[in-house]
């Protein structure tokens, strides 16, 4: 197996594994009620009034680190995420949540976090440490064998949870006129993104989604991943793409932008969580993705739009598409060496390049 599919193996599993964690934290309710945390104000998100922080996400974050680091060494220092791997208890000790050589090791580590919860600790443990096998990952298509890929040219971007609150809230509203999920843990995403350090360009993306359905009082997930290599794409999607006249918007995108788009005849769906609205794109479930604003961040976005690349789609920025229509469209990038995480001139996530010629008629005027 060459580098590119040992690499997609490995975030494969690790995502199965992240969301593992993420139904089991959420299963337990005692464990789920100690489990969230409030970020700092340093850490919020200006968007919300409120935004949290969970074990969960923290555990996850670390456990996609150490999984690749093991098969990848060279790449255990590029996996960037979003969250610090600090965590506080009930007794205001500041703890480094970490994966420790053992389950004893990592189960006494996360008990020093849950109040000597050693039982909780342990379940936790045991789903960090677990070896999950390909088989137990859902998803529809066979993993190609002769991906290749240049190993020292990587950076990696991990979103743990995206949509915390979603995750800690629950609940489920759908759009009935397209069956897009509104809000709720339908919307939860693991978010793993490859992208080439030389160019800033995703060429790797899987998207897991921990609570897809529920079956028998427990939620099952899926799993969708793409590549691109030598400019071709391969991925997991395999639906046709129809012009739907439909567009996923923030909660709180600009009124002139929904007018617009309104005018023009397309349905409008407000929905949570940035992977989630990218995802909806690439399965075809709506024409595009926009937001105005500056409010998603690389390690939203990078799984994502490697996902829609391999599908002829991508992301580019919102701001330059409307204020220069004659020029070429800047697709977002990942350069190692920005310290701006922000995706500051907002976005379009599209799976079909003639969706951005018909909304450049319409929003750039």
């Amino acid at each position: 197996m060459k580098d590119g599919s040992r690499l997609l193996s490995i975030l494969l599993k690790v995502s199965e594994k992240a969301a593992n964690i993420a139904r089991a934290c959420r299963h337990n309710d005692s464990l789920f009620k100690l489990l969230v945390q409030e970020k700092s104000e340093a850490e919020k998100n200006p968007r919300f009034f409120q935004d949290f922080k969970t074990l969960a996400d923290v555990l996850i974050q670390e456990t996609i680190k150490h999984d690749i680091g093991l098969e990848f060494p060279e790449l255990a220092k590029v996996v960037q995420g979003e969250e610090t791997n600090t965590f506080s208890n009930a007794m205001g000790e500041s703890i480094v949540v970490k994966v420790c050589p053992t389950i004893g090791e990592t189960t006494q580590l996360l008990a020093k976090v849950m109040s000597s919860d050693i039982a909780t600790a342990e379940l936790l443990a045991t789903e960090v440490h677990k070896d999950v096998q390909f088989l137990d990952i859902p998803m529809v298509a066979e993993l190609p064998l002769g991906f290749d890929i240049d190993i020292y040219d990587l950076g990696i971007w991990i979103d743990p949870i995206d949509s915390t609150a979603d995750y800690i809230n629950g609940g489920e509203k759908v759009d009935e006129a397209t069956g897009v999920h509104m809000s709720g843990l339908r919307c939860v995403t693991v978010l793993i993104g490859v992208y080439l350090k030389s160019t800033g360009i995703p060429i790797v993306g899987v998207v897991n989604q921990p609570f897809y359905t529920n079956v028998d009082l427990g939620w099952k997930g899926n799993c969708y991943w793409g590549f691109v290599e030598n400019n071709v794409g391969t991925c997991s999607i395999v639906e046709e793409f129809t012009d739907k006249k439909r567009i996923i918007l923030s909660r709180v995108e600009d009124e002139n932008v929904k007018g617009k788009l309104l005018d023009a005849g397309f349905t409008l769906v407000e929905a949570a969580g940035a992977g989630y609205k990218i995802l909806s794109v690439a399965l075809g479930q709506v024409d595009a993705y926009i937001l105005s604003k500056g409010s998603t961040y690389k390690w939203d976005t990078c799984g994502p739009q490697a996902l829609l690349r391999s599908l002829n789609g991508g992301i580019i920025e919102f701001q330059d598409f409307v204020n220069n229509p004659d020029s070429n469209y800047i697709d977002v990038k990942y350069l190692s060496t920005s310290t701006n995480f922000s995706n500051n001139n907002g976005l379009i996530a599209y799976r079909n390049f003639e969706t951005l010629q018909t909304l450049k008629s319409i929003l750039c005027k």
